[in-house]
């Protein structure tokens, strides 16, 4: 690989790598000589030596009144390469963060699903009652305590009802849960903590070969898919999160 290409690989594009050689082989000039070397326009040398400038690849001194522009050493070359390392790393944790929603599109491409929609306490209501008559265990993803401040004794009660059916659960709670707030011995279950921060904006109960995605917001809201993929994906994740929470 020569250096045209490298330099290119690095981000720069063909006439910021022409201007950087020149002024590397030139050394401190004004920007006259520079633009007599290239052959391109005055104001097009300019701008290409701002943007140099501003990756850290050039930089000017004043000597008697004139701007003299020079090339910086081959070594801040470095830094492109850590700049680009940095943003491969965010793009990484970000893709991260997006894998399931993206896994979750592709399962729902693969086979017939359902959606429904339910807003406010009663609505919600259907989705614990659902949980319950399934009758099997389930997985609690992000859960924050809301739904036994938002719902009460009907909480309590829900509980109670799960417990006598010897339902077991597992739970991963925020640990501001436990930080803030005492959640009461519950029967048949395991907990877990995450950072908040590593926390799912929704909670999610998965439970049969159902996924529901509740948002704890002023009216409160689920969207509950129906398919055994999803359900399986979201067990997989569920899993991998698990792995890494604090009892």
């Amino acid at each position: 690989m020569d250096i045209n290409t490298l330099l290119r690989e690095l981000g720069l594009t063909n006439n910021e790598v022409k201007t950087y050689l020149a002024l590397m082989e030139l050394g401190s000039v004004p920007a006259g000589l520079l633009i007599k070397r290239l052959g391109m326009h005055r104001a097009a040398v300019y701008n290409l030596l701002d943007l140099l400038i501003d990756k850290g690849l050039v930089h000017y001194v004043i000597q008697a009144n004139r701007k003299n522009f020079e090339a910086q050493p081959a070594k801040r070359l470095f830094e492109l390469i850590g700049s680009k390392k940095n943003k491969l790393e965010a793009q990484e944790n970000q893709l991260k963060k997006l894998l399931p929603e993206l896994e979750l599109r592709r399962e729902l491409s693969k086979e017939s699903q359902e959606g429904t929609v339910y807003k406010g306490k009663k609505g919600l209501k259907s989705v614990f009652e659902d949980i319950l008559t399934c009758n099997t265990d389930f997985l609690v993803l992000g859960a924050t305590g809301r739904f036994k401040e938002i719902f009460g004794a009907y909480y309590l009660h829900w509980q109670d009802r799960r417990e006598k059916k010897r339902i077991k659960q597992r739970i991963i709670y925020s640990d501001t849960v436990r930080k803030h707030k005492r959640e009461k011995t519950l029967k048949h279950a395991e907990i877990r903590y995450l950072r908040e921060r590593q926390m799912p904006p929704s909670t999610t109960f998965i439970y049969n070969d159902k996924v529901a995605l509740i948002l704890w917001s002023e009216v409160p809201m689920a969207f509950v898919i129906r398919s055994s993929d999803v359900a399986d994906s979201y067990r997989i994740f569920f899993d991998l999160l698990w792995k890494t929470g604090k009892k």
